[in-house]
């Protein structure tokens, strides 16, 4: 009996059972994909075991009144995963809908390095419909490796050494704020003490940057408000009502007859990276060079 035919007379294996254990897997437990539904919650409960008993191998294990995925479990929500998305792509395939090659970045990424160049990006990659996921660092890092998305781009000193990178180039920070409160003060450290200013919420390896060079410059600012990320502090300077220190790389948001974004010294530049999974490349069709030539065109010139 080859392999395939080992597979098929063996029961216990579905599209519906492999659906199930990954959105428990996702959702990190039964309970919670089972949304409080008790029937779904034995059904779910129910299939795991017979998926356990076709692979012969524990995919779960209780740990206290907690059920967690072993990491066997996990290997095959990955192996899933993967054979899920192919599956689809080749369904879009024939259909004639263009493939999706997924990208994963924080907010700010996405809005000013990504979605500037959605144009250039179809036309080194092909027609392609491209996503754009808002994601954590440490998120971006694990859908890249269990293909989830394509693409990644993440801060270099993120990543792990034996990791491949295209470097992006580095970027620096400047302060933002509207020409007209600007002008009379004519430097970054009078600013700060003289205009409101927006601030990020406290933790974060920026904020603890943003503080140090601070305390180092002795500088008390006005601070009239703490957002959660860098578009939502940009938006509030373009309206003209305060001013924030953001990556340079925000200079796409703004009128430069409006406004002025002075460097800030002193402040250790990021370095941006793209990663990729080359199976996901295989897949949506993508060759090898695919990275090398988005890197080109993402490439940042760290000036404002």
């Amino acid at each position: 009996m080859n392999q395939k035919e080992h597979l098929l007379a063996t029961s216990g294996l579905s599209l519906e059972r492999m659906s199930s254990f990954l959105q428990v897997v996702e959702a990190g437990n039964i309970a919670k994909a089972a949304l409080g539904d008790a029937t779904k919650q034995s059904q779910f409960s129910r299939q795991i075991k017979e998926m356990e008993s076709f692979f012969g191998v524990a995919l779960t294990r209780r740990i206290g009144r907690r059920i967690e995925i072993t990491d066997e479990g996990h290997r095959l929500a990955l192996m899933i995963r993967r054979q899920f998305r192919e599956l689809e792509d080749f369904r879009a395939k024939m259909a004639g809908k263009s493939v999706q090659v997924r990208f994963g970045a924080q907010g700010s990424i996405i809005d000013w390095v990504l979605t500037p160049r959605i144009d250039e990006i179809r036309k080194v990659l092909g027609d392609v419909t491209v996503e754009l996921e808002q994601m954590r660092t440490l998120d971006v890092m694990r859908a890249v490796a269990d293909g989830r998305i394509d693409f990644g781009i993440l801060r270099v000193d993120a990543l792990p050494k034996e990791t491949k990178r295209w470097k992006l180039g580095s970027v620096g920070y400047a302060l933002f704020a509207p020409k007209t409160p600007w002008k009379p003060l004519g430097s970054v450290e009078r600013a700060v003490e003289k205009l409101p200013m927006v601030e990020l919420l406290p933790g974060g390896q920026f904020g603890s940057r943003w503080q140090e060079w601070l305390a180092e410059k002795k500088l008390r600012p006005q601070v009239i408000a703490r957002l959660a990320s860098f578009t939502q502090m940009a938006r509030v300077v373009r309206m003209g009502k305060a001013a924030a220190v953001l990556p340079e790389i925000a200079t796409v948001e703004f009128d430069h007859k409006q406004f002025h974004a002075e460097p800030i010294t002193g402040m250790p530049h990021r370095t941006l990276a793209l990663i990729a999974n080359p199976r996901s490349l295989e897949r949506v069709g993508l060759d090898a060079n695919a990275p090398s030539r988005l890197e080109k065109i993402l490439r940042l010139d760290g000036g404002l």
